[in-house]
């Protein structure tokens, strides 16, 4: 007689978690619930997923990794719609929690996430991917433990590179974040700054291919894709 009840009850409970959860934090991206997007991330997050998409086909990529993956949108949408192995790490367990119930609820594969503070030692044991994301990241490290720590990650990132990186980060403009003031002064130009940084590390190739929204929307930041 309670057989069909109990059959329900985990995964209504499952779903109540989720929805506390989207609610106990404000979330950087949209999240897939029933195969729509709730809408309601800080991010222009379809837009930039439209040029990370460009980028895996014009590369024919078969794996992806986003470097500080929030809530994991990125990932799940290269797993779904373009059928790559996709890992996705970051440090905030509530964001990662929020992504791996995406997984599991929607069903979403291959896709997996990993909680990891993001540093040169982590990297260093990276395997090769097709494509990596680092978006939204490199100005929370570099307000906090400055340039030369970066440009030690960005050198060790290169090998991890397979075919090509998405690389964005916040500018010393962004004067609404009282991060801006401790990044490095990028002069009238933090677009041409940051592709100079990037050149500094090694890289091969640095162009432009978007521009998106600051975190809040004072400014546009820069969106390159990066060869190693």
């Amino acid at each position: 007689m309670y057989k069909k009840p109990l059959k329900k009850l985990p995964k209504f409970l499952f779903n109540l978690y989720v929805h506390r959860l989207i609610k106990s934090y404000p979330n950087y991206q949209p999240i897939i619930n029933n195969g729509k997007l709730i809408m309601g991330g800080d991010r222009n997050c379809l837009d930039r997923w439209e040029l990370v998409k460009k980028e895996i086909i014009d590369y024919k990529a078969s794996s992806v990794l986003d470097i500080g993956c929030a809530e994991g949108f990125y990932i799940l949408q290269a797993a779904k719609e373009c059928g790559c192995v996709s890992l996705g790490i970051d440090a905030d367990i509530r964001r990662l929690n929020m992504a791996q119930n995406q997984i599991s609820l929607e069903k979403i594969a291959p896709a997996g996430f990993l909680l990891a503070e993001v540093n040169e030692e982590l990297i260093n044991k990276l395997p090769k991917f097709d494509v990596i994301v680092f978006m939204s990241v490199m100005h929370h490290m570099m307000y906090s433990k400055g340039a030369d720590y970066c440009k030690n990650i960005l050198i060790a990132l290169r090998k991890a590179i397979g075919k090509v990186m998405i690389f964005e980060m916040g500018q010393s403009n962004e004067l609404k974040n009282k991060w801006a003031t401790r990044l490095p002064n990028m002069g009238d130009n933090p677009h041409k700054w940051i592709r100079n940084f990037l050149l500094s590390a090694g890289f091969s190739m640095v162009e432009k291919i978007g521009e998106s929204d600051s975190y809040q929307k004072d400014q546009n930041r820069a969106i390159f894709k990066v060869k190693p």
